[in-house]
């Protein structure tokens, strides 16, 4: 994902890992899925809120000590939020999405133990370094993941390990023949060739007049990332200084024009007005890399695995088989 859409969704990931964080939804699956009558009850009864308590899944914060769920977080003309209220809300819009993932978490967890199905650290790395593309380096994508996210890389590797995982289970059981891995790299050359990768700041004004101004700006010596941080109307990248991060030169999902241009740019150099969706956009280069393509045995895995997950089942399918298999129960 790019730093770009990574901001987009900055709203939404900072509750679900809110929600995670406070404890508030704790759910076993057990293995045992034809357990009944008062044993089965037994395991699946919710903790108990006792004071001082602790959530197992934390790092340690009381998440049910009544003093903290009153403790005030915001106050607005004298009005208080509490944090018992907040989480409240953010239980209500985002609990059950938060719930799924954290049930099909753990039986994952059952289904790997009872496969054996592993994810090593080279796939590990692969898949880091495949992520990376979109970032200047892996230094600066974990601190784009803890600024904006509020993930560790811990907890990015994680997320990133599950994923991998989710795929193996998905696809154990579907034979690519090589012949058609062989078939699909030959009809497909242009998907892996290496790619010109280019990394932006803009500032995005309303008006062609509002652009020339702030190009009369910079060429008075203010700094472009001032610049953007005062007068870009792009919400999502105004207070990084205009960053879009590294874009691939290619790139569907922005202006054509605009990365025309920076293409034919040297670094540091700025261009515009450039007409764009949002309206007028100033661009600076701030730097270019050159990424290779896969080859050899990586090349070779990488299309196996995208033709077997082609004829896979849609994930969230499997997602539900696994949940049936081990007795997976909501109790709220």
């Amino acid at each position: 994902m790019k730093r770009y859409e990574v901001l987009k969704v900055v709203v939404i990931l900072q509750a679900v890992c809110m929600i995670a964080l406070t404890g508030m939804v704790l759910v076993k699956v057990w293995p045992e899925s034809n357990t009944k009558g008062d044993e089965r009850n037994d395991k699946l009864d919710p903790p108990r809120h006792q004071e001082g308590g602790k959530d197992p899944h934390s790092d340690g914060d009381t998440w049910a000590d009544p003093e903290r769920g009153a403790e005030v977080v915001a106050t607005v003309n004298g009005q208080s939020i509490t944090r018992a209220q907040l989480s409240e809300q953010l239980y209500k819009q985002y609990g059950n999405n938060m719930l799924r993932v954290m049930m099909v978490r753990l039986a994952i967890d059952v289904e790997v133990e009872a496969t054996k199905i592993e994810v090593s650290e080279e796939e590990l790395n692969r898949e880091l370094a495949t992520t990376l593309e979109g970032y200047d380096s892996e230094e600066r994508f974990f601190i784009v993941m803890k600024e904006h996210l509020g993930l560790t890389k811990k907890q990015v590797m994680d997320e990133m390990r599950y994923r991998l995982l989710m795929e193996k289970i998905a696809t154990r059981n579907i034979p690519i023949a090589d012949d058609d891995v062989e078939r699909y790299i030959t009809s497909n050359p242009e998907q892996f060739e290496p790619n010109l990768q280019l990394h932006l700041q803009w500032i995005v004004t309303g008006t062609k007049t509002q652009a020339e101004s702030i190009l009369d700006k910079l060429q008075q010596g203010e700094e472009f990332a001032d610049l953007a941080r005062n007068y870009s109307q792009d919400e999502f990248t105004a207070e990084d200084g205009g960053d879009l991060g590294m874009i691939e030169a290619d790139d569907p999902f922005y202006n054509k024009q605009m990365l025309d241009t920076a293409g034919e740019m040297s670094i540091g150099e700025i261009e515009g007005p450039i007409e764009v969706e949002q309206g007028f956009a100033i661009i600076q280069l701030v730097g270019r890399k050159m990424n290779s393509g896969l080859s050899g045995t990586h090349l070779f895995n990488a299309v196996r695995k995208k033709l077997a997950l082609e004829q896979a089942r849609p994930l969230p399918e499997l997602e539900d088989e696994l949940l049936e298999r081990y007795g997976a129960v909501i109790l709220k």
